[in-house]
């Protein structure tokens, strides 16, 4: 296992809120905007309907209860990401934390037992400005702060990213 880049990582609160924050937004909206928009035209033309058929009371009980249903939902996995990431902070305060690039994947150092994650494991790399996220499932990812790292080993890990999800 030969190793290509090593590069010191520092967790930042607002980093990490902004991070989930970015992702939460992204997963939602942006990657599958039909799966967003989709079912909220589908019971924004329910109401209309149920409306114009002259049950406006049943139309606007249907809407707010189904907008406060999506808003318990999204705002309850918003808060869990960001008390999942709040703890991955404070497991790594005071710990010297470093990212290491092989040739078969990636090991970040945070605090705690730091396993190789494979290349193939990671299904996309959304870059940010101070941190990307390295995505492993849907509802799942890995910040990585990226403010003290080489361009040369970030490109390095987009390109073996991109190469493992080809193969």
């Amino acid at each position: 296992m030969r190793e290509r880049f090593s590069f010191s990582i520092r967790f930042d609160d607002a980093d990490m809120r902004a991070a989930v924050n970015a992702f939460v937004w992204r997963a939602l909206f942006l990657e599958k905007p039909l799966g967003a928009v989709l079912p909220l035209a589908l019971l924004v033309l329910s109401c209309v309907g149920l409306a114009y058929s002259g049950d406006a009371e049943d139309a606007a009980l249907l809407f707010f209860g189904a907008a406060a249903l999506l808003a318990i939902f999204v705002g309850a996995g918003w808060r869990m990401q960001q008390r999942m990431m709040r703890e991955k902070v404070e497991q790594a305060r005071g710990h010297l934390s470093s990212a290491r690039l092989f040739d078969e994947g990636v090991v970040i150092d945070a605090g705690g037992a730091a396993p190789l994650l494979p290349w193939k494991s990671i299904k996309a790399v959304w870059p940010g400005d101070r941190v990307w996220l390295l995505i492993v499932a849907t509802n799942h990812f890995i910040a990585l702060p990226v403010e003290r790292a080489p361009k040369a080993a970030l490109d390095f890990l987009a390109a073996q990213v991109e190469a493992a999800q080809a193969a």
